[in-house]
């Protein structure tokens, strides 16, 4: 147990799996943890002694699916294997940590998104805590950027976008950085990293970075960024310390040059994760058509950090453009690279020594796959101007492990099989033994039968003896002298040579040499792979861009899809706009586009009016979504587009509430509105749905109202405000860029008809009680509240029966309930009743409803 406490004392903080043979064992503390999580059987070592602790284990070829859930639930795991075969070592066999897996630096396919990336992420701060760097580290495909973070809500932003797995926080931090990390990467694992002295930054950097060039370029990043990319290289350095790291550069990283989708706009927009958590119905899902891992996780990036220069976004739509107009390229570039696989994230399998044969030949057919999808874009007129010049697809290792390699490799190294025959001779004289071995001695027999003239003369094996040639006494005088008498029997004896000793040494040990061979093979084949990394990632880097063009270039010719005019002018003008998700989920041809025109200089704030289901929170995301795939360099579902940069879209879209927090719905929404009016800019594109809707009506109003006047006179902004506050309506009578617009919708026998059609003007009703009906409200209870209704719209007082009277609205719009008031005597008692049995709609009434609502009628008389 000496070497399992030496390996648990260098890594406390990790749950230790221990090679023991064909099992992975736990024991102590971590044993109890893992029986507990894991659902395996805790038992013990050494049981009934005074020493007996607790041990659990599980089988190491299953190994990959425990460690996986351990991660899901933020332990760190260990992996200490045995450093040299059992059966050829005298003693203990010696062991050692070759790698800990942590939540964030994971390279296992199986437990890896391979549409998403898996970053680790490392925060860092000034000592006065002015400077906030950030580094974004996803050791699968060796990717590591860092950059500064100029305030808390962008520090936040950037990780709700990346959605890292594990955040290591520098101790500079204060408490509130920490806090809203947590909440702003709900699946990360957050770490209190050790402290970090300016003068190891370099140390580490050029300990870690492949290139000493790249090393050397990472200077010039500031401080707190350095400090950053270091925490990040320390970590995945000693969670690695058999293998080099395969980051070969610090990319600078500047979400100053993106447009900002803070955490709750890319909740409220469902830009890549929905409700329930996975892409269903997202905007990500409807328009990834790609067919490569690298490039759906390039278009995820994409639309999450759209960009703010306008010249990269025309070069962007620029190529899909391209594909759009060539539609043949288009299908042969898709159909070569669904045959590339993740380049990207095989070379790092390779230089972290974790390549498997199955990766080895994924790889070689994604390699073979390349020059086809070359082919396919230089069929593009000017392709060279558009994509670039010449692509490196590194044909020779292609031609290396085509060579090398059979079709369809193995998942492990240990089963063999892998390495073509003819490849090497070795190999194939071993293979041949293997197979071949007892036609090989029968081939020996009858040699040697033929040259002595013995034709008693056998070649026999016995577990004992092994191999041997027997001769009965007959025919021993002519035996060679170059036989070894081995034995002696009964009816003669046995021999033994050189030439039979060597065929039966390559007849025992022909698997094992074959296996050996391949072991070799193999593993010159990893280093090849690995020295050639960088340039596989380059070529990955290319093919995804291509994949992400093409990929909407599909989409917009499928889903009918224009190009936008991206500038940075002042004007949002979308022609013929549709929601693209809602659509794709609509009936074809059911869905309604409309025109939308924000103008700084002109209608700038939108205020929506109509009933509820109409289609206003629709309209307002597919303004959003619109602007956000122009930015990202997509193509857009409308008719026509303007798009004058964006530099920041916020949301405040939907009712939630937040009870781990303690916080209630309109807590919420007044939180999220103070961060929209605190971060929104004049180039900023905000949409706002039913705010003040938590609270009082007079309350409710009164915040609506204060709202739309700071966006208006304070912000000055694009925004779109949807409400049920028909007073609001009003600010369009005073501020020169309000403008109203509402949503139609016609009553139709006693039914509301959404007509989704954007109208000039206020709506002159809300059709709730239309809309009650609709979501299968009882008929008593419609009655009621159109009766109701009718008499507050008629300014009236209401009597409410024997414990409420309600006062309608008075000519100064004031409504309030009374409870627990009497009726004033003056107002007759029965009117209640008349006015509810004159709006109720018999023919809807069912039996039950019918009783129920005459039990109604005879509560509103008095007693």
């Amino acid at each position: 147990m000496r070497q399992y406490e030496e390996a648990k004392a260098a890594h406390p903080d990790a749950i230790l799996f221990f090679r023991m043979g064909d099992f992975y064992e736990m024991f102590h503390e971590d044993a109890v943890i893992a029986a507990r999580l894991l659902d395996i059987t805790l038992t013990s070592r050494n049981r009934g002694n005074p020493d007996e602790e607790p041990m659990a284990g599980v089988p190491h070829h299953a190994a990959a699916g425990y460690i996986a859930r351990l991660l899901t639930f933020g332990h760190k795991v260990a992996i200490c294997e045995q450093m040299a075969d059992p059966s050829t070592v005298k003693g203990i066999v010696p062991r050692q940590v070759v790698r800990v897996i942590t939540p964030g630096l994971v390279t296992d396919a199986e437990q890896l998104d391979a549409r998403a990336n898996h970053y680790l992420v490392a925060v860092d701060a000034a000592e006065d805590n002015t400077e906030r760097g950030i580094a974004l580290l996803d050791l699968s495909t060796g990717e590591l950027s860092a950059g500064m973070i100029p305030d808390l809500a962008s520090l936040l932003g950037e990780l709700a976008r990346c959605d890292p797995r594990e955040v290591l926080v520098g101790g500079g931090l204060p408490a509130d950085v920490k806090k809203g990390a947590g909440l702003a990467a709900p699946r990360a694992v957050l770490r209190d990293d050790e402290p970090l002295d300016d003068g190891d930054v370099a140390a580490t950097i050029d300990g870690a970075v492949a290139e000493p060039i790249a090393a050397e370029a990472a200077v010039t990043l500031p401080l707190s960024a350095r400090r950053a990319a270091a925490r990040a290289l320390r970590f995945a350095h000693k969670c690695t310390p058999g293998s080099p790291l395969p980051v070969r550069r610090i990319a600078p990283y500047d979400p100053t040059g993106a447009m900002r989708i803070d955490e709750t706009a890319q909740v409220h927009l469902e830009l890549v994760r929905g409700a329930d958590g996975s892409r269903k119905g997202t905007l990500l899902e409807t328009v990834d058509a790609t067919v490569t891992p690298a490039g759906a996780r390039l278009l995820r990036r994409r639309l999450l950090a759209p960009l703010l220069d306008v010249a990269s976004i025309r070069r962007r739509l620029d190529e899909v453009q391209a594909f759009v107009e060539n539609p043949r390229a288009r299908a042969e570039l898709r159909e070569a690279l669904a045959k590339v696989g993740d380049l990207e994230r095989l070379s790092v399998r390779a230089v972290l020594r974790e390549a498997t044969p199955k990766d080895l030949g994924a790889l070689r057919d994604g390699l073979l796959a390349a020059p086809a999808a070359v082919a396919a874009t230089r069929s593009i007129v000017d392709a060279g101007e558009l994509f670039g010049a010449e692509v490196d697809t590194l044909p020779e290792l292609a031609a290396k492990l085509a060579a090398a390699l059979v079709d369809r490799p193995p998942a492990l190294a240990r089963e063999g099989g892998f390495v073509r025959e003819e490849y090497d001779a070795e190999l194939g004289t071993q293979r041949r033994l293997a197979r071949g071995g007892a036609e090989e001695m029968t081939k020996l027999e009858a040699e040697l039968r033929e040259k002595t003239g013995a034709g008693s003369l056998r070649i026999r094996f016995t577990r004992v003896f092994g191999w041997y040639i027997e001769v009965t006494k007959t025919h021993l005088g002519k035996v060679p002298p170059d036989f070894r008498r081995k034995q002696t029997v009964a009816g003669g004896e046995r021999f033994t040579s050189d030439r039979l000793d060597e065929l039966a040494d390559g007849l025992e040990n022909a698997e094992s040499r074959a296996l050996a061979r391949e072991t070799d093979i193999f593993e010159g084949l990893v280093r090849l792979v690995a020295e050639s990394a960088e340039r596989i990632r380059k070529l990955a880097r290319t093919l995804a861009s291509w994949d992400v063009a093409a990929a909407l270039a599909d989409v917009a010719h499928r889903q009918d899809y224009v190009r936008p005019e991206v500038d940075m002018g002042e004007a949002l003008v979308i022609e013929g706009g549709r929601h693209p998700v809602v659509e794709r989920l609509a009936a074809a041809g059911r869905f309604v586009p409309n025109d939308t025109t924000l103008d700084l200089g002109g209608e700038r704030l939108w205020l929506l009016t109509g009933p509820n289901m109409a289609g206003k929170s629709t309209l307002m995301r597919q303004v959003a979504l619109i602007t956000i795939l122009a930015q990202a360099g997509s193509f857009v579902p409308a008719q026509g587009a303007r798009i004058g940069v964006v530099d920041r879209v916020l949301s405040r879209v939907g009712a939630s509430d937040n009870v781990a927090r303690g916080e209630s719905t309109f807590m919420v929404e007044m939180r999220e509105t103070a961060t929209i009016l605190r971060d929104a800019t004049r180039r900023s594109l905000v949409i706002l749905d039913e705010i003040g809707r938590g609270t009082s009506t007079y309350d409710g109003l009164a915040i609506a109202w204060a709202v739309a006047e700071h966006l208006h006179d304070a912000v000055g902004c694009r925004a779109m405000f949807a409400t049920h506050y028909h007073e609001l309506t009003e600010l369009a009578q005073h501020g020169p860029g309000v403008a109203n617009w509402s949503v139609s919708a016609r009553e139709h026998a006693g039914d509301v008809v959404f007509l989704h059609k954007l109208v000039k003007g206020p709506a002159s009703r809300s059709y709730g009680v239309a809309v009650a009906r609709l979501a299968g409200v009882p008929e008593p209870v419609l009655a009621r509240a159109k009766a109701i209704l009718a008499t507050l719209e008629a300014g009236a007082a209401l009597p409410s029966g024997k414990h409420a009277t309600m006062r309608g609205r008075t000519k100064q719009g004031s409504v309030q309930l009374d409870l627990f008031a009497k009726a004033k005597p003056d107002v007759d008692a029965a009117a209640p009743v008349l006015e509810t049995l004159r709006a109720v709609e018999v023919e809807r009434l069912t039996p039950l409803d019918a009783l129920t609502f005459v039990a109604r009628l005879k509560s509103l008389l008095p007693s």
